[in-house]
């Protein structure tokens, strides 16, 4: 018997593309609502009655029918109760409709009964874990009076265009829970209670009851009211609100100086740094790891506390205790992550100097895009160490455990990693020659590679504590020193502890710069190449394939060839996608791509970079060239096609670490995109996918290359794409 049931409710008709099968585009029926998408990207609401001249003269691209009726739903939900393993089967009787057309299409909503079930098993949920599996009937009158005696006031506008309302809640055991307590009750079966209906709650644009406009990303699922959580841990309809990551340190001190940094989250819009946008806080409270990186500074105690949030209230106070020793500039980072998800960070320095005063320095403020963690994600995070070729490993899970200290057998590693490179460079040339015995060996060769970095750049420990975590995870993602080594072609193997294969073809593997914002959802409204002159021979047949993959729900920007027209288009903000097909070359002088008007390389990124020019936007950034992923060091800054176009705002990129075959590269590309945006996969998964369908083609090694920046649960929308939110990898 299948306990947990969820209904479907298509409520986006039917999509036409012009032109239309009947006379006019603004044909109406009877519970049906038309929107009209213009070629510009409008939208417009057509009802009966409406002039035709709110559309007449526009060029109408797509037309969207809309089911504007009332409808019943019925949910059966599994949620906890205060023994995480001992559940409440929940019957949740829902009425809905669409209230706001053209916000369900520009949202992406196809199916209601999708948008509705994670918010209302989240709120249910929060309800039910305060109650002991034998006090069911007790959890079924609590759902009823929260739902019910909850109020809010305000036009809530920040949904997905749906009313809902709750019109009735019965709650019985799960079976797994009525086994466990029918020995207490001397083998009767547990007690039945009657089915109850409560009056009808409201949930979402109504003057009474509790509100939750769905929003799509549930990132956040807005409510209004003032009231914050009760003291029994029940959520409200504040759930949702703004919040402030503080750190404050002094900016000026003498050496031998002990030195607080104070962190902290606060509540609000208001007050001190810029707010952060709103997200979800559990209804028993939100637990959060915070870590420091203090070089150049001894610390005095933890590099790592836990907070907890809850809604309405400052959090504790995280008191973190420093020495100051050296003179110079020192840089501290604060890091917040939920569970394995890094979520931000804030930096602060001071300048340590003989016979210089302490001063208190001003607040620093981040600006975290989400609380939201990825289900099963776990972060390595990995730190230069004070002394040269140490670095620190530090694996956050659902157990964040300490930082292991190693140093590089080699000492710098970026000279094995450059001699590996090397390797699969002539690797992946050999494998054009073609040969079942070249293939196998070139496939041998590779995993003997992978194990080896695995054995030798991993501690023990940290490997340890992988194991300990492999069972759960759904999602890899590296942070910090991206090329101390290619943690893509890593082989895990300790004894008879083994994976899928490589990392990254077990486990959808990404990478995240520090201080890059974490994106729930890219936006591909338009599809920009750039083509330079001199590109190889199969460039052209790439953007053919990737326009014909990505279809008419992407604007096609047009190809680049100079330099100029593509700084510009970067400066000023550019949107969608912006695609290289062309060759990368790579050296110790920089990288850089020969455009019809001259070299352009990263730096030709620096005011786009500093002034955060793609911040609003949030671009996806395919570099498909030659060790497009690769940093040089430039006014010891490392300097990279990936650092400067996320310093910039992009908000994912894709490049390769070493040179690959053309037409592997081609066949990477097209399979990322078509689970990217046509099956709707995240970020991670589009590339794990893509790594698994060109795989052990001849011996190629190219599958390995592409190093992903970004958070694993990213998906994009298009005109016509739904979005599902982040913490979801299958």
């Amino acid at each position: 018997m299948n306990e947990e049931t969820a209904p479907h409710l298509p409520v986006i008709l039917d999509v036409q593309r012009a032109p239309f099968r009947d006379a006019e585009p603004d044909v109406t029926r009877p519970g049906v609502a038309v929107v009209l998408a213009t070629g510009s990207g409008e939208l417009i609401l057509h009802e009966p009655g409406h002039r035709r001249s709110l559309w007449a003269g526009r060029k109408v691209r797509l037309r969207y029918e809309v089911d504007v009726r009332e409808h019943q739903l019925t949910f059966r939900l599994l949620v906890p109760s205060t023994d995480d393993l001992a559940a409440f089967r929940v019957t949740v009787e829902v009425r809905l409709r669409v209230d706001d057309p053209v916000l369900l299409v520009r949202r992406g909503i196809r199916d209601a009964a999708d948008a509705v079930a994670l918010p209302l098993r989240y709120y249910v949920s929060g309800v039910t874990r305060e109650f002991a599996i034998e006090q069911s009937g007790e959890a079924e009158r609590a759902l009823h009076d929260w739902f019910g005696s909850q109020a809010h006031s305000g036009d809530l506008d920040e949904g997905v265009g749906l009313t809902v309302r709750a019109t009735g809640f019965v709650v019985r055991l799960s079976e797994e829970a009525e086994q466990e307590l029918r020995p207490r009750w001397g083998g009767l079966e547990p007690t039945r209670y009657t089915d109850v209906r409560f009056p009808p709650v409201s949930v979402g644009r109504t003057p009474t009851g509790i509100g939750f406009p769905l929003d799509d990303k549930f990132g956040s699922v807005h409510g209004g009211g003032s009231q914050g959580f009760p003291a029994s841990g029940v959520p409200s309809s504040e759930v949702p609100q703004p919040w402030r990551l503080v750190a404050e340190l002094v900016d000026q001190t003498s050496p031998g100086q002990i030195l607080p940094l104070h962190v902290q989250l606060a509540p609000g819009a208001d007050g001190a740094g810029v707010p952060l946008r709103a997200f979800l806080v559990a209804p028993g409270g939100t637990r959060l790891t915070v870590t420091i990186h203090a070089p150049g500074l001894a610390s005095l105690g933890p590099l790592q506390q836990e907070v907890t949030l809850t809604p309405g209230r400052n959090s504790d106070v995280l008191l973190f205790r420093l020495k100051a020793g050296s003179p110079g500039l020192h840089t501290v980072t604060v890091r917040a992550f939920r569970d394995g998800t890094y979520l931000g960070e804030v930096r602060c320095q001071v300048s340590v100097e003989p016979g210089s005063a302490t001063r208190d320095g001003q607040p620093r403020v981040a600006v975290l895009s989400s609380l939201d963690a990825n289900d099963g994600e776990i972060t390595l995070q990995v730190l230069k160490g004070d002394s040269p070729g140490t670095y620190s490993f530090q694996l956050l899970g659902s157990t964040s455990y300490a930082p292991e200290l190693i140093r590089m057998r080699a000492g710098d590693p970026s000279g094995p990693t450059e001699r590996i490179y090397q390797e699969l460079r002539a690797m992946a040339s050999r494998s054009q020659a073609g040969g079942t015995a070249d293939a196998a060996r070139a496939r041998d060769r590779l995993r003997s590679l992978g194990v080896q970095l695995w054995a030798a750049a991993v501690p023990e420990e940290v490997r340890r504590q992988f194991w300990a975590e492999a069972g759960r995870v759904g999602a890899v993602t590296i942070l910090g020193e991206h090329d101390a080594v290619p943690w893509e072609l890593m082989y895990p193997l300790d004894g008879s502890q083994e994976g899928d294969g490589f990392l990254a073809e077990w486990l959808p593997i990404v990478r995240q710069a520090y201080g890059q914002e974490r994106v729930p959802e890219l936006s591909l409204d338009r599809a920009t190449f750039v083509v330079p002159p001199r590109s190889p021979a199969e460039a052209a047949q790439e953007v053919a394939a990737l326009r014909a993959r990505l279809g008419a729900a992407v604007l096609d920007g047009g190809v680049l060839s100079h330099g100029t027209a593509l700084t510009s288009l970067i400066n000023d903000g550019l949107s969608g996608l912006l695609h290289f097909a062309c060759h990368n070359a790579f050296g110790g002088a920089g990288s850089k791509v020969e455009m019809d008007d001259g070299p352009f390389d990263p730096l030709d990124l620096a005011y786009a970079s500093q002034a955060r020019a793609l911040g609003r936007t949030q671009p996806l950034v395919f570099f498909n060239a030659c060790r497009s992923a690769g940093e040089i060091d430039w006014f010891s800054q490392h300097l990279g096609w990936a650092q400067q176009f996320l310093q910039a705002g992009a908000g994912a990129f894709v490049g390769t670490l070493w040179a690959v075959r053309s037409d592997s590269a081609l066949e990477f590309a097209d399979a990322f995109y078509g689970d990217l945006v046509g099956a709707g996969e995240p970020l991670g998964r589009a590339s794990l996918r893509a790594r698994q369908a060109i795989r052990d083609r001849d011996g190629d090694p190219t599958w390995l290359a592409y190093a992903v920046y970004g958070s694993p649960g990213t998906r994009v929308t298009t005109t016509t794409t739904t979005v599902v939110g982040q913490g979801d990898f299958a």
